[in-house]
């Protein structure tokens, strides 16, 4: 039987929850959780192996408008894990939510 596999990349800004997410997937604390902005500080791949497939998760740094250089080599990070990803998934918080609908309407009129 032929296994099968996958990148899964998370996104979104900081505090979202792109970590504790990956952490429930994959049933383990391999992503540090803080309320702290930034603490991921570089792309983190986590592997669930299943006996039928393989999802390589990876948690990004929270996308935020750059303000120094670390921050420009934190949204390479994330870029670059973007470029890697299968299937992409786009963090909000639920109050966000009604903000960030209305953001992607107005851009695609």
């Amino acid at each position: 039987m032929q296994t099968k596999a996958g990148f899964v990349t998370i996104i979104g800004k900081p505090n979202v929850g792109k970590s504790t997410l990956t952490n429930k997937l994959l049933g383990e604390e391999l992503s540090i959780i803080t309320s702290k902005p930034q603490t991921t500080r570089k792309r983190i791949l986590g592997v669930l192996d299943e006996k039928e497939y393989q999802i390589i998760f990876l948690d990004t740094p929270g996308i935020l408008e750059p303000k120094y250089l670390l921050q420009e080599k934190l949204l390479e990070f994330i870029e670059s894990s973007v470029k890697d990803a299968d299937v992409l998934i786009f963090m909000i918080t639920a109050k966000d939510i009604a903000k960030e609908l209305e953001s992607i309407q107005k851009e695609n009129i």
